[in-house]
């Protein structure tokens, strides 16, 4: 799993530094460059050209770094382990949204497309919410198989002192997390793009909102919760 993961985070970041390596001659040394656009498409932030080229790739290496070890960290990393398909999606889902950000801002950057052209509509903001939705999809799908870990998944001091509350609230959340995925998906296809923000926003909101109450629920019933109590600690 492990190097399954580290081979897709050295295609992923290469890819972001070849292409910063072919915009920096394009790129004035002392310019400033669009890295955030409001959701009408219009920019309200703006950084260096050291930023722009190379902020994406150390983020996207520090990320893969810290995943790959947390197994060995984590005083329950045999679980992440046995949560191969979970962790591996989100890993390398997670390193593609950065590595599609720094391609937008790259060519934005270097005059390759405008996006204040384009994120209005069909363009930026649609094929943004297309990737984020179909990732959430994809999360929701694994998300029931997580292993009880103390890094990874819906952590709450419920679902940490009982492995049904664990087991039983991340199916849960799996389910929301493909609903909020495959609507925000489907408003980003069909509907306006900017609504698809809005989709996304309240589906996490909702999940985070169900969830919590869910997952103490379950720890109350489960005759094998943790409740330790300070006397009993001695």
């Amino acid at each position: 799993m492990i190097r399954t993961g580290l081979i897709a985070s050295a295609l992923l970041i290469t890819l972001m530094l070849g292409l910063s390596l072919w915009a920096m001659p394009h790129l004035a040394v002392d310019g400033q460059f669009a890295t955030h656009w409001n959701i009408n498409g219009e920019v309200d932030g703006t950084s260096s050209r050291a930023v722009i080229l190379w902020l994406m790739p150390a983020l996207g290496a520090a990320m893969a770094a810290l995943i790959a070890i947390l197994p060995r960290i984590d005083p329950r990393g045999r679980n992440l382990l046995r949560s191969t398909t979970a962790y591996l999606v989100i890993w390398i889902g997670a390193l593609l949204i950065l590595t599609t950000g720094h391609a937008i801002m790259v060519l934005n950057a270097t005059k390759m497309f405008d996006l204040a052209d384009v994120s209005h509509g069909p363009g930026l903001l649609r094929w943004m919410s297309l990737l984020t939705g179909g990732l959430f999809t994809a999360m929701g799908a694994v998300m029931g198989k997580i292993r009880p870990n103390w890094f990874m998944g819906v952590h709450t001091p419920w679902t940490l002192s009982s492995d049904l509350s664990w087991d039983k609230t991340h199916r849960l959340a799996g389910w929301l997390f493909m609903l909020t995925g495959m609507a925000t998906f489907f408003t980003a296809l069909v509907l306006i793009p900017r609504w698809a923000l809005v989709v996304l926003i309240g589906g996490i909101a909702l999940t985070i909102l169900i969830a919590l109450p869910y997952s103490w629920l379950v720890w109350k019933n489960d005759p094998a919760r943790e409740t330790l109590v300070p006397e009993e600690a001695g």
